[in-house]
């Protein structure tokens, strides 16, 4: 299950990307972001083709981009803490450098504590660790990311022409984030020698995984704030409310990665329960003409079947 889950992969790996296994997996992935994208052009005037494509195209390369940057960020300044022959005066200092702002204390207790629960993440230890460091480590850093250019779509898309509420560009970062890391680890499937059946995991499981999380935590937002908010004009604690927004999707993002690293089948339960609540907010909100268990039932029975076929095929 480790190849489900979200885990560092060096820089170099895009350059196994040119197999056959990986070109088939990322034909499957075209097909399913196209059959999601009719229903989201349905059901959304304002997302047209062009909207989806590039937007599609912005939030993969934005947010994958950042959740690299900020990892070797946070990585670099847990690292730097812990290895200092005075962790506690280093830290002191820092303390002392934000005290007469907010936002910059803020920051750097949230670069230390995502840096320290993605050292803790790439450990062998217990489930509870691993609970606790892929959602501080992994699920933070990402759905906030994901939240970010989903946010930036709107602002540039809908809020120009005076569209307040849309989970679309939820959707769209979704798919993009989910897309983008998809294609990064097919290279690193084919380096490590893994079956054709992981890659259309990693495709047909994983990315509408992303997707729903990021539309849970976007239909928060919507609810919280009456509709997309534009975050150029937040103030103090508007900020930490829109965190909160994210904390349930954070929460089992970092519970999923916790169960995969450990192969326990808890795994496919806060799966299916992700599935059943993002496309069940996809149906009502930006698909009015689809039936959300319809894509469930189609998502669902496709990944159950790949993940039998995988546990028959590695017994043998």
């Amino acid at each position: 299950m480790f190849e489900l889950s979200s885990f560092m992969i060096p820089w170099d790996s895009i350059f196994g990307f040119f197999s056959v296994r990986s070109i088939l997996a990322t034909i499957a992935l075209f097909f399913l972001v196209v059959a999601i994208r009719k229903r989201l052009v349905v059901g959304d005037p304002y997302c047209t083709e062009g909207v989806f494509w590039r937007g599609l195209l912005v939030t993969g390369i934005c947010s994958i981009i950042a959740v690299l940057v900020f990892q070797s960020v946070a990585n670099f300044a847990f690292t730097s803490a812990v290895s200092t022959e005075d962790p506690i005066k280093m830290l002191h200092r820092g303390h002392m450098m934000a005290h007469h702002s907010k936002p910059a204390l803020a920051i750097l207790f949230l670069t230390l504590l995502i840096g320290g629960g993605y050292a803790f993440s790439m450990i062998d230890t217990s489930l509870f660790t691993h609970m606790i460091s892929c959602t501080v480590g992994i699920g933070v850093l990402e759905e906030a990311c994901k939240c970010g250019a989903a946010l930036m779509v709107f602002s540039y898309y809908y809020r120009r022409r005076g569209v307040k509420m849309s989970l679309s560009p939820f959707v769209i970062a979704g798919l993009g984030f989910g897309g983008g890391e998809a294609l990064h680890y097919f290279s690193t499937f084919n380096q490590a020698g893994d079956g054709f059946l992981v890659y259309l995991m990693r495709a047909w499981w994983c990315v509408p995984l992303h997707l729903a999380w990021t539309l849970a935590g976007g239909s928060l937002i919507v609810r919280r704030f009456s509709g997309v908010p534009d975050v150029g004009s937040f103030k103090g604690d508007q900020w930490w409310a829109l965190l909160a927004c994210l904390v349930p999707p954070i929460v089992l993002h970092g519970v999923y990665d916790a169960f995969c690293f450990h192969n326990n089948p808890l795994s496919y339960l806060v799966g299916v329960g992700t599935l059943i609540w993002g496309f069940a907010i996809f149906a009502r909100s930006a698909v009015k003409k689809m039936s959300w268990w319809h894509w469930f039932l189609l998502l669902t029975v496709a990944s159950w079947l790949i993940r039998g076929c995988d546990a028959v095929l590695r017994s043998v």
